[in-house]
């Protein structure tokens, strides 16, 4: 907990001395909190269902969309640095006890919460701060290093990280894309960020050097695109914004013109991403490529946001704030910023395993003319035999995502077409089970 926010306090003496804020337009509403202790961490499992943790052993649960939230009983009064579910009913949680040996406590319920069991961390000479399931056997617990259980947490075994003078430096949070590709990200005040890679399942992993200061999160597009901010505590330097194209092989480090920290990364749609950023929200609108900072409502600081899909994201902050995403009306956004040309996406995640969206754009008609195009969706096999029908009916201008269901479907090569008007574009999507 003091490590934490003692990097808070010396972001906000510094930028808050030496930096101006440009208000812009927010979409995010504030929801009525039970708590009003510090909420750093987020897990959410669809739309309606989530939990937030923080300082003072909080874990609070929504079971309907954020309109209500109840305090769990999480057994510990100490800060709770990561919470993960995997489901409604098996979620885990880590602390570090505030009393001597201050060993590390893994939290974790099988029933979403209503009990939660607590385990001493066998190495008690280890500073873990974030957890992550597959599912309930198969976990990783980071920190001070990488460790692995298979048993749902009975024994935890350090993995292997390649030799590197960046290896040991603590690990903040976990990302994998699939049960084989993943990352670790961390790192240390003023001396380096780093990125870590596995390729097979977390069995070994390489650690990388990114940026100049600690890496909080990833957003991961596919399995060679993924993207990473790094700001500056101080505020003496500008955000990082750190992208690889290779699948984590090379991290691209090209510094932004706006100054503060990046605590949480993801993306509503392929284009448009949000950061929480302390006392700001970035946002991009161009795949992450440029980015711009946003007041929050009641001036409220943001530790963590999550989006479940395209229409429902969630944040959280100091003081118990928790936020929740509003989508714009769409005739908002086509009165503001016309619609020139179809586009259709590539679909995300790419390969993926059960489900995966496509987004695909269609343009305004003709000056003086009014109405909707004809849209037409469709998936087929590699032989051209059609799969399924994901849209076949008139649409007005605007940007649309449909998520493909191919639970039922072999592993394999598929393709998606659309036609609206004249235009035709195909792309290729992967199947891996």
């Amino acid at each position: 907990m003091t490590d934490f926010f003692a990097r808070i306090a010396i972001f906000f003496l510094f930028f808050g001395i030496t930096s101006t804020i440009y208000p812009q337009k927010t979409e995010w509403k504030k929801l009525l909190s039970p708590v009003s202790s510090n909420l750093t961490s987020l897990s959410f499992i669809n739309d309606t269902t989530g939990w937030a943790s923080g300082e003072s052993g909080i874990i609070v649960k929504t079971s309907d969309g954020g309109r209500s939230w109840q305090i769990q009983n999480s057994n510990v009064s100490s800060f709770i640095t990561d919470i993960h579910f995997i489901d409604e009913n098996y979620g885990w949680a880590v602390t570090v006890s505030e009393i001597f040996p201050f060993n590390n406590i893994i939290l974790k319920t099988t029933n979403g919460g209503v009990d939660w069991i607590t385990e001493n961390f066998p190495d008690s000479s280890a500073l873990m701060r974030t957890i992550f399931f597959f599912d309930s056997l198969h976990g990783f617990i980071g920190g001070s290093y990488i460790a692995e259980t298979i048993d749902g947490g009975s024994t935890w075994t350090q993995a292997t990280i390649d030799s590197s003078l960046l290896s040991n430096y603590p690990v903040y949070n976990f990302i994998f894309y699939n049960k084989q590709l993943g990352y670790a990200c961390g790192g240390a005040l003023d001396i380096a960020g780093v990125i870590w890679r596995t390729t097979n399942s977390g069995k070994r992993w390489s650690a990388q050097g990114v940026s100049a200061d600690q890496v909080y999160d990833i957003f991961i597009f596919d399995s060679l695109n993924a993207i990473s901010l790094s700001g500056d505590p101080e505020g003496f330097f500008g955000i990082a914004k750190l992208k690889t194209t290779d699948g984590g092989l090379i991290w691209i480090n090209e510094a932004l013109p706006i100054f503060g920290l990046s605590f949480a990364i993801d993306f509503r749609t392929v284009n448009e991403g949000w950061s929480a950023s302390g006392f700001q929200l970035l946002s991009s609108s161009d795949f992450g490529e440029t980015w711009t900072g946003k007041t929050i409502p009641d001036s409220a600081i943001i530790y963590d946001l999550q989006f479940v899909d395209s229409l429902t994201g969630f944040a959280v902050g100091a003081d118990g704030v928790i936020l929740r995403y509003v989508p714009r009306p769409a005739s908002v956004a086509n009165e503001t910023e016309p619609l020139t040309e179809f586009k259709l996406h590539q679909n995300y995640p790419n390969p993926f395993n059960g489900t995966t969206k496509v987004l695909f754009q269609i343009s305004d008609l003709p000056a003086g003319r009014q109405g909707f195009r004809f849209v037409n969706l469709k998936i087929y096999d590699v032989l051209g035999n059609e799969i399924s029908t994901l849209v076949n009916e008139e649409k007005s201008a605007g940007v649309y995502e449909i998520e493909f269901d191919g639970t039922e479907l072999t592993s394999g090569v598929y393709f998606y077409q659309l036609k609206a008007g004249n235009y035709i574009d195909t792309k290729k999507m992967i199947l891996l089970k």
